[in-house]
């Protein structure tokens, strides 16, 4: 019998912060051939032992990230890369090296980590659990890389790839959501509203999660019914009762999702006081429920007016921050001789009318000294780590206190939203003394650190000193995810003590590590001046900031070691493109070939081997080019290949329009069958649409218009959002009426004129309708 459940579920894109204690750890390598001559058993305790000093290498990266110490981070996890490599934790590695370059708008590099996770797909068995997390969490991270590079293109193929294979996570929400900004970003609205009607829609059914909402969130109903597109073409409303512990009551209706004519959608807001009687608000308490109950007129089975009902529990996620004196402004440091105010929202503890209370613990902590090895990045032995590692600590307590934090009347704030909340709804406070808002707040004093005065744990002030660290930590017992209990923490640094004397200051950047930092940001800043004088025609005045640039980053690359490696390789890939657009391609050229030699197995080194072959192919030397394209494809792990699969087709076509249609082999056919291979092998690829619209004009031009119209139908199948999609509805009407079928051709037109109103070809749409139109009379 076919089962009508009435599910609901909030749905809200929320990022997730990782607290883990930070700790150097370095890692050296067990030997294959000493692995081999020994026992399994002590070979079974070495790859655990490997495992755990992999994870506790991941865990030292992520914590620097989080500290700020972020050249010191990448590195630690390009180590997991590096000394791993067959340790599942090196994806780990790899999202969390993605997550980090796209917040530092380093998008094309994060895309070249992410992209690593696609062997996760090619595993014996099908990707699941935490690892099919880590999985969409890249997909979608790539798809939202190449979103804010404007190339979007580039963004669909992936996010598309999310919706169709695995449509009942969290994930696919978001990516319909980035789908629709793509689409409302190249003003194709009816596509735009389509993309974003799904967003929130999909869930997984069997998750545990699936009885939790979110207070204050939006809540959301879905109903699968076959009986409701009849009744709605019958112009008949349909509704669904809803209805909280805490007494409140509302009545929505709901509509049809877009795309799907049998699931009917609802929403309604939800905001954290007393019911409100008819002011269309859900409201909800702590520990509240709604009760969603929906009337079935028909069953398969016969029976008339069968309530289908479904319960979720409110719950709250918390969030924790330091603010500023106002209770809403986030504070960005501490200062000695100031208080620090801490401000928790968890609606979970909002019990009652009364104003509650709650506890969190504060510690101040600073770094211990480090060993020179361990911060030379110097490599030891692992098991010489796994030794040292029970009493490796690198962060000691300097002070502790337990601090009551007080229910306050205060509304949502910029702090909320900072700390992951989003349109959260909060009902007007009543006179009548009725706190209940969820939001507690505290205070604590910071006083410096005196010689003749030891630090005591056991008054209600935090003794620190510049440099060190307030942290604030909450153990959340209850949340969207479950009740499993997760930990809630924020940091803050001591800046200094606010003071006004006058300082004598100096700009000259003595340390090397910042002088990079400084020269990789103006090289940038160069490269695309440089770009702008070329576009222009001032092609001395591109040389000229080129050159400028390349003194910036030539001077990093001598540094050597003095630098870290990340900014080596950045500084390697600014020269070469500095020297592509100085149009000095030789240069540019040996440029990838030294990185290449130098850092074989970094993630940026098919760029490299692209840059050489697109050099080649500005220089017109398309027979180099191709063979430089074609040992990209020989390589097992690049993840440039449907590029450089569709760059070897496309020169193959300048050869033929070049020098004729017989050169070496090189022919129109010869060219096709390249572009084919690109729709074959990388169905998933930006290239393959492109590839598809190559093979479609092929077949038009040799009138095979049969398989022409099959191509067509799989384009826009498999290729929902590509930018020609205009251009191909164009040529399917062509393809249509030479097939002498009318009506697909006047549907076609239609469509065009329909989806992409503002098109060139949408006016070349119009001016052949009334010919289509006389054939299907």
């Amino acid at each position: 019998m076919q089962n009508k459940q009435c599910r609901s579920r909030w749905f809200g894109i929320t990022t997730c912060g990782i607290l883990c204690t930070i700790a150097m750890i370095v890692a050296g390598s067990i030997f294959e051939s000493h692995a081999a001559r020994q026992p399994r058993s002590q070979r079974d305790t070495e790859d655990a032992q490997a495992e755990y000093a992999a994870k506790r290498l991941l865990k030292t990266g992520q914590d620097l990230l989080l500290a700020n110490e972020t050249e010191r981070g990448v590195e630690v996890l390009k180590k997991v890369i590096d000394q791993f490599p067959e340790s599942d934790v090196r994806f780990e590695a790899y999202l969390a090296l993605g997550k980090h370059l796209i917040d530092i708008n380093k998008q094309q590099q994060a895309i070249g980590y992410l992209n690593y996770l696609r062997e996760l797909e090619d595993a014996a068995e099908p990707p699941a659990g935490e690892t099919l997390n880590i999985l969409l969490e890249g997909l979608f991270l790539t798809g939202k890389a190449y979103f804010q590079m404007r190339q979007y293109s580039s963004a669909f193929p992936v996010l598309r790839k999310i919706t169709n294979t695995y449509p009942n996570t969290v994930w696919a929400n978001e990516a319909y959501y980035v789908i629709g900004k793509s689409h409302f970003a190249q003003e194709n609205w009816n596509m735009a509203i389509e993309a974003l009607s799904k967003v929130g829609t999909y869930i997984d059914p069997d998750s545990p999660t699936t009885e939790y909402v979110e207070a204050g969130r939006r809540f959301y109903v879905k109903i699968a019914d076959g009986d409701l597109p009849v009744r709605y073409r019958l112009n008949e409303k349909i509704f669904v009762d809803l209805s909280t512990r805490n007494g409140d009551e509302v009545r929505i209706e709901v509509i049809p999702m877009a795309g799907d004519s049998d699931v009917f959608i609802g929403s309604v807001p939800t905001a954290i006081g007393k019911p409100i009687k008819s002011d269309r608000i859900l409201q909800v308490v702590g520990g509240d429920e709604i009760h969603t109950k929906y009337v079935d007129d028909n069953t398969l089975s016969g029976d008339k007016t069968v309530n289908r009902s479904s319960t979720v529990k409110i719950v709250s996620t918390a969030t924790l921050g330091f603010t500023r004196g106002d209770m809403e402004s986030r504070a960005e440091g501490a200062y000695i001789g100031q208080p620090v105010f801490v401000v928790l929202r968890d609606i979970d503890l909002d019990s009652s009318d009364a104003a509650e209370t709650t506890t969190v613990r504060i510690i101040c902590r600073y770094k211990a000294a480090e060993e020179e090895g361990a911060r030379s990045g110097e490599t030891f032995d692992l098991a010489s780590f796994l030794r040292d590692s029970s009493t490796e600590d690198d962060f000691q307590i300097r002070d502790e206190i337990t601090i009551v934090l007080n229910e306050h009347k205060l509304a949502p704030s910029a702090l909320e939203t900072e700390m992951g909340e989003q349109e959260t709804e909060v009902a007007a406070v009543p006179d009548d003394g009725t706190v209940r808002t969820g939001i507690f707040a505290g205070r604590v004093e910071i006083v410096p650190i005196s010689d003749d005065r030891p630090v005591s744990k056991n008054d209600d002030v935090i003794s620190a000193t510049v440099g060190d660290e307030i942290v604030v930590t909450y153990i959340d017992e209850l949340h969207i995810d479950g009740e499993a209990p997760r930990e809630v923490s924020s940091v803050i640094m001591v800046l200094s003590e606010i003071e006004s004397t006058p300082r004598a200051t100096q700009y000259i950047v003595s340390d090397p590590i910042i002088r990079s930092k400084k020269n990789l940001v103006e090289g940038e800043a160069y490269l695309e001046l440089g770009r702008i004088f070329k576009s222009m025609g001032l092609r001395q005045g591109a040389a000229e900031k080129c050159d400028e640039g390349l003194a910036l980053v030539e001077s990093i690359i001598r540094s050597g070691n003095a630098v870290p490696r990340a900014s080596r390789e950045e500084a390697f890939r600014l020269k070469w493109e500095l020297e592509i657009v100085k149009d000095d391609f030789t240069a540019a050229i040996n440029t990838c070939r030294l990185f290449n030699r130098l850092y074989p197995h970094s993630p940026i080194v098919d760029q490299a081997l692209l840059g050489i072959a697109n050099a080649k192919a500005e220089g017109e030397k398309y027979d180099e080019a191709i063979g430089i394209y074609k040992q990209i494809l020989a390589l097992p792990h690049s993840q440039a290949k449907p590029q450089a699969q569709y760059m070897v087709a496309e020169a193959m076509e300048k050869i033929v329009a070049q020098r004729g249609s017989r050169y070496h082999g090189f022919n129109k056919d010869a060219a096709i069958a390249q572009y084919k291979l690109v729709a074959e092998r990388y169905p998933d690829s930006e290239y393959a649409g492109p590839s598809l619209g190559k093979l479609v004009d092929y077949y038009i031009e040799s009138r095979d218009y049969s398989r022409a119209d099959d191509l067509l139908h799989q384009v826009f199948t498999d290729h929902p959002d590509a930018l020609f999609l205009d251009s191909m509805l164009l040529k399917w009407v062509l393809v249509a009426y030479r097939m002498q079928d009318y009506p697909k051709a006047l549907e076609k037109c239609n469509q065009l004129m329909y989806d992409y109103p503002t098109s060139d070809f949408a006016e070349k749409a119009k001016q052949i309708l009334p010919r289509i139109q006389q054939k299907v009379k």
